[in-house]
């Protein structure tokens, strides 16, 4: 990209849960579109401290700050420092998440509130808190899964909490549309990040005795593309969603998955 097509220039954009993987990648991406960028986490300071020193490289403002957004104070903290040390806030990626697999019969109400609390209520609180903190004419994009809308055995509360999310966005677009903000989801499917191979034991039968490579076909042969996806892939998607293009389009799931699963609706 040339130095005079840098679309996201002037604009600052915060990124939950981005030292690593997909959001490292989305803090990447916007750097390199032009953007100033806020690097969150909770506890990987080294970590977040080397995804903003590349974003710095590539000629942007880039800032690290902790905060545990399963905490509602503290969301209100990283847009309240966000916008003191940056002076504005125009894009939000709400980025965070954890997983879940567990047997129906011994998930404990302990888990269903953990999981609910990140995935479900934090993304809320990130939206009052973007409600407060946005620019006129900004985005704010949430984050979902493929596990919405595919059935995997052992996974129901994890897509509950992700299905929440492709409903909450679509009453969210009219709260923000009057000030020309939009409001999206990506929901990601089979992304080669670093929790990867992990995650193949519970998502593929005898995932657990794969290698690699063998995980790559199988979640490949789910794309007519014929490959797992990467962190860039979603960054992308993320990247137009936070452009000036993308102006017409809210209250929308984006499934950034190669075409594993393909909306009818």
């Amino acid at each position: 990209m040339s130095p005079t097509s840098k679309p996201l220039s002037g604009k600052v954009a915060v990124v939950t849960g981005s030292s690593r993987g997909i959001g490292a990648a989305i803090v990447l991406k916007l750097a390199s579109h032009g953007a100033d960028v806020v690097v969150n986490y909770v506890s990987s300071a080294s970590a977040a401290q080397g995804v903003a020193e590349k974003a710095r490289g590539l000629g942007v403002r880039a800032i690290c700050i902790q905060a545990d957004v399963s905490k509602r104070e503290e969301i209100a903290k990283l847009f309240a420092q966000a916008k003191e040390q940056l002076g504005r806030v125009n894009i939000i990626m709400s980025n965070s998440g954890i997983e879940h697999f567990g047997d129906l019969e011994s998930v404990r109400e302990d888990e269903i509130d953990r999981v609910l609390a990140v995935n479900v209520k934090a993304q809320f609180f990130v939206a009052q808190e973007a409600h407060k903190y946005l620019e006129d004419g900004g985005r704010l994009i949430l984050i979902s899964s493929i596990s919405a809308v595919w059935g995997v055995p052992r996974h129901a509360l994890y897509a509950a909490s992700k299905a929440a999310i492709t409903g909450m966005i679509k009453c969210l677009a009219f709260d923000f549309g009057s000030r020309n903000i939009t409001v999206n989801c990506i929901a990601p499917g089979g992304v080669k990040s670093d929790m990867y191979a992990e995650a193949a034991k519970d998502y593929i039968p005898g995932g657990e005795k794969m290698t690699i490579e063998e995980i790559d076909e199988k979640i490949g042969s789910m794309s007519p593309m014929k490959r797992p996806g990467f962190p860039e892939d979603i960054a992308g998607v993320v990247a137009l969603l936070a452009s000036a293009e993308s102006q017409w389009l809210t209250g929308q799931t984006f499934h950034v998955n190669g075409g594993a699963h393909m909306a009818t609706a």
